[in-house]
């Protein structure tokens, strides 16, 4: 009887619905305002505005088309704690916004620490020139 009653409750457990796998925190649509300062030497700042999605922790924006004239790809985990370590590659546009008045269509990187929050985040590019990274979830 207890064999019987020990395969029904193992029989009843695997027919039980999976539940739904949850969504990493911070999960979703962020709107991403990247505004640098004019560089030493004399590169113009600029301020650019783009989306990033964040899947399973995973951050993904593109400010641009991809592999063009000025464009970045913004990409990183953000961790359970919030930090995050991005890192930020695209092509050059014009040379009077470029560190080091480079030529258009160079390539470039650099990292932008970062902190998120349930709703808010915030990141920075030290390297070359600063750029501050504000993030709004939408």
């Amino acid at each position: 009887m207890r064999r019987l009653s020990a395969l029904i409750a193992l029989l009843g457990a695997t027919a039980l619905p999976q539940a739904p796998a949850r969504a990493a925190p911070f999960d979703g649509t962020w709107s991403v305002t990247q505004g640098c300062e004019p560089a030493p030497g004399g590169a113009r700042g600029f301020r650019w505005l783009y989306d990033a999605t964040v899947k399973d922790g995973r951050l993904v924006g593109q400010y641009g088309t991809k592999d063009k004239l000025s464009s970045l790809t913004l990409t990183g985990r953000i961790q359970a704690d919030g930090t995050a370590a991005l890192m930020a590659s695209g092509l050059n546009g014009k040379s009077e916004y470029t560190v080091g008045f480079g030529q258009p269509g160079e390539k470039f990187s650099y990292p932008v620490p970062s902190r998120f929050e349930a709703t808010r985040g915030t990141g920075i590019r030290t390297q070359g020139r600063t750029c501050r990274f504000s993030f709004v979830k939408i």
